[in-house]
C-alpha cells in the first residue's frame, strides 16, 4: 500500500513539469509567414458583341380557305330536269360546265307572249307611219280643194250681184267652203295628234322589249353553268326536285387562289412595320400591304413530311381581336391543280392547318444568345475583367437568339455564364485565359 502511494507522488511533478515545457515551445515559436489574399475571379465563357444584319420573322398559324367561295342560287325556281353527275362533293369541275337545268317550258311560254306582244306593237307603229303620210297627202289635196271651193265662192258672189244666180245657190257654196275649211282643220288635228301617239306605242314597243329581254334571260337562267374552275364542297339537290329562288343548292369553292388568315399579335406586327421602309407609291395614297415588302411562307408539317409553299401579303384586318390581342394578316398563295405533280406536293384545300412565317426587311440589330439574357439586363465584362449589367429592350426573338437594343457598342464582351449572385464590379476571368494558364503551368512542370 505505501509502494502505491509512492507511485501516485511523482506522477503530480512529471505532469507539472510536461506543461511548463508546452507553454515555453508555444511561446518561443516562430510564427508561419502570412499572405495576402486575393479576390477570387469568376471564370466565365464571353463572346464579342457586334451588330449583323438580320431579317426579323414572326411565326403565326391559321387555316387554310379558298378566296372565291361560290354558293349556287337559282334566280328562277322550278322542277330540276338535269343535274350533272359529276356534281358531287369533292369533285373537280372545269369552268363552264352545265350543273343543273331547270324545266324551261313556263318561262318559253312567257318568252313567246313577249315576243308577240312586240310584234304587235312595231306593227301599230308602222300602220302609224303610213297613217302620217295618207293623212299628209289627203290635207294636200284638201287643201288644194279648198283654193278650188273659195275661187267657185267668189265667182258666184260675183254673178250674185249680177242678179244672175240666187241666194240659195249663193249660200249653198259658202256651205261648202265652210266644210272644206273643216275638213282641213280636221286633218290638221289629226296630224298634231299623231306624234303623241306614236310616242305612246314607242313607250309600249320599250316595255313589250324589256319583258321579252327579261322573259330571255329568266329562260337563260334556267340553265347554271360553273363559273370558274373549282372543287365542290356540298351539294343539296338531286334530279326532280322543285327548288325556289335563292334557294343553296351547292357550294363551289376556287382553287387557283388560296387564303390563310394568320393571326399575329400586336408586338410582332410592330416588329414587322419596323423594319418597312415607306415606299415612295405611299406619298398622298392609300397604304397597300401588298407595297410593304414583307415576304411570307406557308408549311405544312407533320411527323412525316415538311411542304412549303411561298405566299405574298394580300391585306391585313382592320380589327383586334379583343379576346387575344391579336391581328389577322391574310396570306395568298397561288397554285394550279393541272400542274400538280402527284406523290411530290400535295395541293392547299380547305381547312388544313398550317403554320405561316412572315418576314420583314433586313435590318442592323443586336443579336444576343436567349441565355445571355437575365430578365431585361446583359451581363457584361469590361476592360478591367469586372461584370457591368447594362439593361436592354428585347425587341424580338427569333431560333434561340433575341434582338436588343440598349447602350451598347461593338466589341463588347458578352458574358454568356449565368452568374449567381451577379453583383456590379466582380472580377471575372474568361474560359480561354484560364486554359492558357493550365497550359503554361503544365509546361513549367515539365
Amino acid at each position: 500500500m505505501d509502494i502505491i502511494k509512492g507511485k501516485r507522488w511523482y506522477f503530480f511533478p512529471a505532469m507539472a513539469v510536461g506543461v511548463v515545457t508546452l507553454f515555453a515551445v508555444i511561446s518561443f515559436r516562430g510564427h508561419p509567414p502570412l499572405e495576402e489574399m486575393s479576390e477570387q475571379s469568376k471564370l466565365v465563357e464571353v463572346v464579342p458583341l457586334n451588330q449583323s444584319s438580320v431579317v426579323a420573322q414572326v411565326d403565326a398559324f391559321g387555316r387554310v380557305t379558298p378566296k372565291v367561295q361560290w354558293q349556287l342560287l337559282p334566280e328562277v325556281g322550278g322542277k330540276i330536269n338535269y343535274k350533272h353527275p359529276d356534281l358531287a362533293v369533292g369533285k373537280m369541275l372545269p369552268e363552264g360546265t352545265l350543273l343543273l337545268s331547270i324545266d324551261p317550258l313556263d318561262y318559253q311560254i312567257r318568252l313567246a307572249q313577249a315576243q308577240a306582244d312586240r310584234k304587235a306593237l312595231e306593227g301599230q307603229l308602222q300602220g302609224k307611219a303610213l297613217q302620217l303620210e295618207n293623212l299628209k297627202l289627203s290635207l294636200d289635196i284638201e287643201t288644194n280643194r279648198y283654193e278650188l271651193v273659195k275661187s267657185d265662192l267668189k265667182r258666184k258672189e260675183t254673178l250674185r250681184k249680177k242678179n244672175l244666180i240666187s241666194q240659195s245657190e249663193l249660200d249653198g257654196e259658202r256651205q261648202n267652203v265652210l266644210a272644206q275649211k273643216q275638213k282641213i282643220q280636221d286633218l290638221n288635228n289629226s296630224l298634231n295628234l299623231m306624234p303623241n301617239e306614236t310616242d305612246v306605242l314607242q313607250a309600249q314597243l320599250l316595255q313589250a322589249v324589256s319583258r321579252e329581254e327579261e322573259a330571255q334571260s329568266q329562260l337563260d337562267k334556267t340553265e347554271i353553268r360553273q363559273p370558274f374552275e373549282g372543287r365542290v364542297s356540298e351539294v343539296n339537290v338531286e334530279n326532280n326536285q322543285v327548288v325556289a329562288p335563292q334557294q343553296v343548292l351547292a357550294r363551289i369553292n376556287g382553287t387557283e387562289i388560296m387564303e390563310v388568315e394568320a393571326q399575329l399579335s400586336l408586338a410582332d406586327l410592330m416588329t414587322l412595320m419596323k423594319t418597312v421602309e415607306k415606299p415612295a407609291i405611299f406619298d398622298k395614297q392609300l397604304p397597300n400591304a401588298e407595297a410593304l415588302g414583307l415576304t411570307a411562307e406557308i408549311t405544312l408539317k407533320s411527323a412525316a413530311y415538311v411542304f412549303k409553299w411561298p405566299a405574298k401579303i394580300s391585306r391585313i384586318g382592320e380589327t383586334v381581336d379583343p379576346t387575344l390581342a391579336t391581328v389577322s394578316v391574310v396570306l395568298q398563295v397561288e397554285q394550279q391543280y393541272r400542274e400538280l405533280k402527284v406523290g411530290q406536293a400535295p395541293p392547299l384545300v380547305n381547312g388544313m392547318f398550317v403554320s405561316a412565317r412572315i418576314k420583314g426587311n433586313a435590318k442592323n440589330y443586336w443579336m444576343v444568345p436567349e441565355r445571355a439574357l437575365h430578365g431585361d439586363k446583359l451581363y457584361l465584362m469590361d476592360s478591367d475583367n469586372s461584370l457591368q449589367l447594362i439593361k436592354v429592350q428585347v425587341l424580338f426573338r427569333q431560333e434561340g437568339q433575341a434582338a436588343v437594343q440598349g447602350e451598347l457598342h461593338d466589341n463588347m464582351q458578352l458574358v454568356l455564364t449565368d452568374i449567381i449572385p451577379a453583383v456590379t464590379g466582380m472580377a471575372l476571368r474568361r474560359k480561354s485565359d484560364s486554359a492558357n494558364a493550365t497550359g503554361d503551368n503544365k509546361g513549367l512542370t515539365q
